[in-house]
This record gives structure tokens, C-alpha cells and sequence, in this order.
């Protein structure tokens, strides 16, 4: 006997990129006071759907069904500047949007970007979201020197604070990483 139609999963969807988007932001990562060089940096733009109307309901979720907006992750590309400075381009109209359930067009929005880095034993995680690309604001980030030496216990990544004044002095030195948005001309 075949299932339901309502008790089936939403299906996944097939993300085309936009051929000609036209709204993007120049991002600069600049880290400060490593305690030695990172390994490897990784930038992705996050995007979800923010029209969730488009959506059908998922009653494999949620009794009485839920709508999950999709999401999709792109890796970005890094340019190299310098020891501690990296730049990378994020398109806010990076996705096409499309008709992928039936029930409307899927609008596509910018939700931010990730910043992934790592030492010899840490994992690092950072990012700016879509509001502050907007503003073309600058985030900064603060770690311990200490973990970028040592995994801490029962931590799988490390997620900056915004404030130097989140960590006790006796903690020990601190780094940063400075995430810079600019708005590129159309």
C-alpha cells in the first residue's frame, strides 16, 4: 500500500545559480595577534528562502505539518592579501529563484556569511549576518590564543565573542578576526 501524500517529506530541491547576479559585497577578513599561522580559511554565503508560502507543509516534521523554509550554502572564493588578510566576494542574488513545489515562486535571501578557520588542533567559526553586509559594517571577533593551541574540552568548533571584555584577563592573551563589508558598485 503506498503512504500518504501528506505523510511524505518535502522534496529535496536542485538550487540553480543566478547567471548575472548584480547586488555583491566585498568582504575583508583580517586576523590579528595569531599566536601562529592558520591552517585553512573557508568562507560560505548562507541563503534561505524567505517566502515560506512557496513551501509545501511537512507533517513528517511536525503534527499538523511545518513549513521549512530550504536552505543552501555556497563556498565562496579566497584571495590571499597578505600573512593575516583575506578578501572574498558574496552576492546577495548568488541563487535563482524558482518555482520548485507548485505553489509560488521561492525568493531567495541573502542570510549572511560563515567564516570557517582552523589551527593545527582547533576549529573556528566567525561570519557577518545579511544586516550587517547591508549597513556595510565590520564585525570583529575575539578568541583565545590558548585554544588555537588546544581543542577545549567537549568542543567540536570555537564561536568568537564580539567583546574583549567577554574573557577574564587571566585567561590569557587574545586574537581577533576583523570581518569587513563593502557594498561593490552594479
Amino acid at each position: 500500500m503506498d503512504p500518504v501524500p501528506d505523510t511524505l517529506p518535502v522534496p529535496e530541491i536542485k538550487v540553480s545559480p543566478n547567471p548575472a547576479p548584480k547586488r555583491s559585497y566585498a568582504l575583508t577578513l583580517r586576523f590579528a595577534g595569531l599566536p601562529a599561522a592558520i591552517n585553512q580559511v573557508t568562507v560560505y554565503a548562507d541563503y534561505d528562502v524567505e517566502n515560506i508560502d512557496c513551501v509545501p507543509l511537512d507533517y513528517t516534521k511536525a503534527v499538523g505539518g511545518i513549513r521549512l523554509p530550504p536552505e543552501h550554502r555556497l563556498e565562496l572564493s579566497l584571495h590571499r592579501v597578505d600573512e593575516n588578510t583575506y578578501t572574498a566576494t558574496v552576492h546577495e542574488d548568488a541563487l535563482q529563484d524558482e518555482d520548485y513545489y507548485g505553489l509560488g515562486v521561492c525568493q531567495w535571501a541573502l542570510a549572511g556569511a560563515t567564516v570557517h578557520f582552523s589551527s593545527p588542533t582547533t576549529q573556528f567559526i566567525s561570519g557577518i549576518n545579511a544586516d550587517e553586509l547591508a549597513a556595510e559594517q565590520e564585525t570583529t571577533d575575539h578568541y583565545l590564543a590558548r585554544d588555537f593551541n588546544q581543542k577545549p574540552a567537549l568542543l567540536d568548533f570555537v564561536f568568537g565573542k564580539d567583546s574583549a571584555d567577554y574573557y577574564l584577563a587571566n585567561l590569557g592573551p587574545q586574537f581577533t578576526l576583523n570581518i569587513k563589508a563593502n557594498r561593490e558598485a552594479q
